[in-house]
């Protein structure tokens, strides 16, 4: 049973220490949170140690790293919003938002998120990614998939979370490689000559291109990302500041799980969807 009396103790040097979660949070580096902690006990853990060397990632620490997120008319706000949570977090990171005119995009909802650089003024990214939305017309337009497949041709990395990968894939970028995709979508990958692959993450030319499934996979895909390129205790780092400990109420968040009538009313609703089929807005 759980000493209450070494919670107090542990809360009492927390508090006198003057620091709180959100001074974590905006702080956001390991050294902030091995200072605020100072070698406590938490209850039922050992003492943290952060020194503790994890996998090293692909950058030096001090190296730094470009990230930029195209947005567009009809995009899904988590898509992005869980990985740009993540990625803000990293050392020496710059995330960029960025759509075709720059300015604001009504995203899916009719919520609006701005302002955004225009894409043609970016000149080059060490990582692009390309969410996904419930309206893929603007980003399937001639003009986003020229400006999304010059950038992706001279990144790093090259990633997408949930259909956004059809986005990516309708450029041709993704010919010939593995891809996840939303559930519902993923076997329309084929149709642009990528390989679908129904996985949370999936990773093809050792990390080259990355790539989410639906939409809540995002931060796990954002998170190793993070360990890919700034190291695993960056990415535990990050993990543990935002408190990213899923515990959902019910076992519905696949095909796999989910029960049969659940499922039926997702076809109902996006018909092929159970076959990867699904139909959606600016994808033929």
């Amino acid at each position: 049973m759980t000493d209450h009396s070494e919670n107090n103790v542990s809360d009492e040097r927390l508090t006198r220490a003057g620091h709180s979660r959100r001074d974590i949070l905006k702080f956001g580096s390991i050294a902030t949170l091995g200072a605020v902690l100072g070698g406590v006990a938490l209850p039922g853990r050992a003492a943290p140690v952060l020194a503790q060397a994890g996998s090293e990632g692909e950058l030096a620490p001090n190296d730094p790293l470009d990230i930029l997120i195209v947005n567009y008319d009809g995009g899904t706000l988590l898509d992005f919003a869980g990985p740009s949570e993540i990625f803000h977090r990293l050392p020496n990171t710059n995330v960029r938002y960025a759509s075709l005119n720059g300015g604001s995009v009504t995203l899916e909802f009719g919520v609006v998120y701005g302002k955004t650089e225009r894409l043609a003024d970016i000149e080059k990214t060490d990582v692009i990614l390309v969410p996904g939305g419930s309206n893929l017309a603007a980003p399937m337009r001639p003009e986003y998939q020229a400006q999304i497949r010059r950038l992706a041709d001279s990144a790093k990395h090259v990633t997408s979370v949930c259909n956004g990968s059809l986005v990516l894939a309708a450029t041709g970028v993704l010919k010939g490689k593995r891809s996840a995709c939303h559930w519902a979508f993923v076997n329309k990958l084929s149709e642009y000559g990528a390989i679908p692959v129904p996985d949370r993450f999936v990773e093809d030319d050792n990390g080259r291109f990355m790539s989410g499934g639906g939409v809540t996979a995002g931060i796990d895909f954002a998170l190793r990302v993070a360990a890919k390129l700034r190291g695993q205790q960056a990415a535990e780092f990050t993990q543990l500041a935002i408190e990213y400990d899923p515990a959902p109420p019910f076992h519905s968040g696949h095909p796999r799980d989910a029960r049969p009538e659940v499922i039926a009313m997702v076809d109902k609703e996006l018909p092929g969807a159970s076959r990867g089929l699904a139909r959606i807005p600016g994808v033929r």
